[in-house]
């Protein structure tokens, strides 16, 4: 095995597990959040939720795939971490940013349906 395909391979193998655990996480975690969110009405929760779990899931194969192809000559198993974590980090930093955008949203969906102040002020 080239230390080219050894990148491709372990980069799908954590990029998969970092995909199911946090996924797994988000939508066990988020639950509690929707069902207040939408005051209650786990059907609308949890569709929500499901549909959020289904988007995270097509998001993240699809920025891997985009990103799995190198540009960088891997000559050496030395220059596979680099290669590797630099991958992994842009995927993660992607996929935070779209978790609190979503966070975000939902907060302003919470404040319209509830009608309640907040103590953010956004000017």
């Amino acid at each position: 095995m080239t230390p080219l395909s050894a990148t491709y391979l372990a980069y799908l193998a954590v990029s998969a597990y970092i995909t199911i655990v946090v996924g797994h996480q988000l939508h066990k975690h988020g639950r509690p959040f929707l069902l207040e969110v939408f005051m209650r009405n786990a059907t609308q929760a949890d569709a929500v939720n499901h549909l959020l779990l289904v988007g995270y899931y097509l998001t993240n194969a699809a920025l891997v795939t985009q990103t799995m192809t190198c540009h960088v000559e891997v000559a050496t198993w030395d220059d596979l971490l680099p290669i590797l974590s630099s991958k992994i980090g842009w995927v993660m930093l992607v996929l935070a940013g779209m978790h609190f955008f979503n966070l975000a949203v939902l907060f302003g969906v919470r404040q319209r349906i509830w009608n309640t102040p907040t103590d953010l002020k956004f000017e």
